[in-house]
Parts: C-alpha cells; sequence; structure tokens
C-alpha cells in the first residue's frame, strides 16, 4: 500500500474504518452472490435452453448427445482458460492471501476470472461445487476494500476470512454455518470482537441476497422421526459413513495438490470432461455438483445402481481435480453423504429395525460434511441450513457429528 493511499484514509478514527470494511464486506459478498446466480442461470440457460427450477428436468430436457457436447466444450474452453490464466497470474487460495497481506496483493481481475469460470462450468454440468468461487470472490473483494480503507494487517486478514464466509452464507443462505465455517476452518480466533464482526458479515450477506436466491431450504427434505432404534442407527452409519469420507477427503486432497497446471492441462482437461460427457449422456444425474442427485435419493428416487453411481461420483470429482479444474468439494461431499446414509439405512433395515431414510440421508451428509470439512461444528450446522431442518432433529446429527469428530481424530493420531 502507497504511503500517499494510507495517509488519505487514515484521517478517519479506526473504529469507523472496521465498521465501513465490515459493513462494505457485507454488501459486496452479497452483490457476489447475486452474480454468481444470474451466471449459475444463464449458462444453464445458454446450454440446455430451459429455465425450471427442476435441475433434473433441465438437465433430461435435451438430448444424449448435446449434454456430452456441452461438458466437453466446457472442458476444453477451461482447460484453454486456465492454462493462459496461470501462466500470467499467481493464483492465491484464501488461506494464502491471508498468508501474504501486506507482502503481496492477489490480481483481482485475474482471480475474479478464475473464479467465475467456476461458476460457469458448474452450471454446464461439472461435478465439482461452485461454493469455492464465492468464497473466494468475497475474500478478494474485503481484502481490496480493507487495504483502501487503511486497516492493519491483523483487520485486513480478518476481513478476508469474514469475506469468504459472507460469499458462502449468500448462496447457500446459511449465515450461523458460515460463521462457523470462518471460525473453524480459516485460522480465526474465537473472540467475542471476531465473532460479532463475522457475525454481521454473513448475516448481511444473506439478506442482501435472499430477494433474488430466496430463503428457502436448498433441499426438500420429508418428515424426519426418531425411533427408539435410531440410536443403532446413529452408531452404525457413524462407523461406516466415517472412514469412506475419510477416503473421498484423502482422494480429494490428494488430486488437488497434484493437480495439473502445466501445458498438459490443455489434453488431461479435455479427457476428463470426455469421460464425464460420455457418463452424463446416459446418467445425467450424475450432472453437476451433486445438488441434483441429492434431491433425487431426497425425494425417494431409488435405483439399484445407485452404489455405483455414488461411485462414479466421487472418482468424477477427484479426476476433474487433478486434470487441472478448480472448484469446490463441498456438495458433493454433502450428496455422497446423502447416498451412504441412505443405503446403509436401507441395509439395516433388512434385519427388521424401524429405520427412518430421511434421518440416515442428513447424519450420512453430517459425517461427510465433519470429516471433509474437519469442521463438526460447521458440518452440522450445513446440514440443518441446507434442509430447513431444527428442532429435536438436530441432536442425533450433533451426536453423529461428535462420534465422527473422535474417529477422526483417532485416524489423525495413526498418521
Amino acid at each position: 500500500m502507497g504511503n500517499k493511499e494510507r495517509k488519505s484514509l487514515t484521517w478517519l478514527p479506526k473504529s469507523i474504518r472496521l465498521s465501513l470494511a465490515v459493513l462494505t464486506t457485507g454488501i459486496a459478498s452479497g452483490l457476489i452472490g447475486i452474480l454468481c446466480h444470474y451466471l449459475l442461470d444463464f449458462i444453464k440457460f445458454l446450454t440446455f435452453g430451459n429455465d425450471t427450477t427442476d435441475l433434473l428436468l433441465q438437465f433430461n430436457s435435451v438430448s444424449a448427445y448435446r449434454r456430452f457436447v456441452v461438458i466437453v466444450v466446457a472442458g476444453v474452453l477451461a482447460s484453454i482458460f486456465w492454462y493462459f490464466i496461470q501462466r500470467r497470474v499467481s493464483l492465491l487460495s484464501i488461506r494464502k492471501a491471508k498468508q501474504l497481506v501486506g507482502k503481496k496483493s492477489p490480481n483481482f481481475l485475474g482471480q475474479s476470472l478464475h473464479a467465475l469460470v467456476q461458476v460457469a462450468i458448474v452450471g454446464a454440468g461439472a461435478s465439482v461445487g461452485k461454493e469455492a468461487a464465492p468464497r473466494e470472490l468475497g475474500a478478494l473483494c474485503a481484502g481490496s476494500l480493507s487495504r483502501k480503507l487503511g486497516l492493519e494487517i491483523p483487520e485486513r486478514q480478518l476481513m478476508i476470512a469474514c469475506g469468504a464466509g459472507a460469499g458462502l452464507a449468500a448462496v447457500y443462505q446459511v449465515p450461523f454455518a458460515s460463521t462457523l465455517f470462518v471460525l473453524e476452518t480459516l485460522g480465526v480466533a474465537w473472540k467475542l470482537k471476531n465473532i460479532g464482526i463475522i457475525l454481521v458479515t454473513t448475516y448481511l450477506s444473506a439478506y442482501c441476497d435472499r430477494p433474488i436466491v430466496g430463503g428457502k431450504a436448498i433441499y426438500l427434505v420429508g418428515k424426519v422421526s426418531l425411533h427408539p432404534t435410531s440410536l443403532i442407527q446413529i452408531l452404525v452409519l457413524t462407523l461406516f459413513v466415517t472412514p469412506l469420507a475419510l477416503i473421498f477427503k484423502v482422494l480429494a486432497k490428494k488430486a488437488s495438490k497434484s493437480r495439473i497446471t502445466d501445458k498438459h492441462i490443455l489434453w488431461t482437461m479435455p479427457v476428463s470432461f470426455i469421460i464425464l460427457g460420455g457418463i452424463v449422456a446416459f446418467y445425467p444425474i450424475i450432472m453437476g455438483n451433486g445438488q441434483v442427485l441429492a434431491q433425487w435419493m431426497f425425494s425417494g428416487g431409488i435405483s439399484e445402481y445407485l452404489p455405483i453411481l455414488l461411485v462414479i461420483k466421487g472418482l468424477i470429482v477427484c479426476l476433474l481435480l487433478w486434470s487441472g479444474t478448480y472448484g469446490g468439494t463441498l456438495t458433493p461431499s454433502f450428496t455422497l453423504g446423502v447416498g451412504s446414509g441412505f443405503l446403509l439405512t436401507r441395509c439395516l433395515e433388512t434385519f427388521g429395525l424401524s429405520l427412518n431414510p430421511n434421518l440416515g440421508m442428513l447424519l450420512g451428509a453430517t459425517i461427510f460434511l465433519v470429516t471433509t470439512l474437519d469442521a463438526p461444528l460447521t458440518g452440522i450446522a450445513l446440514v440443518l441450513g441446507f434442509t430447513g431442518q431444527g428442532g429435536l432433529v438436530a441432536v442425533p446429527l450433533i451426536l453423529a457429528g461428535l462420534l465422527s469428530r473422535i474417529i477422526n481424530n483417532r485416524w489423525k493420531k495413526k498418521q
């Protein structure tokens, strides 16, 4: 930051500048959520030609050939973009951007385009999460705003984390879960001042976004009932789903770490999208970030091929990340958890137990998110926020989340 820029802003009291940073970060993140929402809808309309809230119906409304072509074209264009952008711009993760505050600023245009392309490929049907893009854009804007307001390095780092949480809150309308996400995953201290600032940014962002995105739960879930045998369901699902979530977490992490960024991306990414295109030509339910598959299961969809579909979904996510694609794993993790919980609950029912499949899916999703995010409170809150659940339903999810956390900690000690 130049001395002239700093002097022109520091005449304002520090508390005023921090308050302005909090308010502008919340509003900017809300606008980012709206931008991502409209971009996603535009890409889906452009590629599939029908404007409908039923994503599976939208995917099914076009021919298998068109689904294949859309996916392949998206992969080719994305590979060209990421090849050239990474030759000219050093793409910084949110954590890296926090660490480099005061030393190096992200390339605003390059990082923005990088995030928007992630949204675009999800709209075209790529099997990665869209949540990384609004988090990155929120953090980017927060860092820029706090720098222009002349905040000190610790406050700028806090605002970058707040921007990431506010971006997540905007697109998914989960401000409380997003607050926990910032505290559990982005290295922000659990201080009363920090918590207050995070809450303001996340709730303000979600409020600004609500008229466009809507305040309803993302997933429609049938009645969730509890039985005396639900405790058995919790214990068994925790013991069996946690290892599955660990496997996916390890594979996705290795894929991201070994992500191809050199010239080989010009063929690895198109090939991975050709593989995905060949699959979705026959099974469009695999398309997108996993929301379609999860809602299909919540709506009572049953298929003898579900175990295979879940395995393919998880492997495709890892393949895309390794081949050079950028994107999140939050929504895919949620979907894999829903499917795992459903299948294991059906297996338990063969022993004559009276169990609720909807509870099983929520438990599976909770366990997967707690494991993959390495954030138990965030995972529980996200499942409740995504599905609009509350009350007594939270109790088994909390129990499953805590038990899964214990298993995760024991696994870490063995590494």
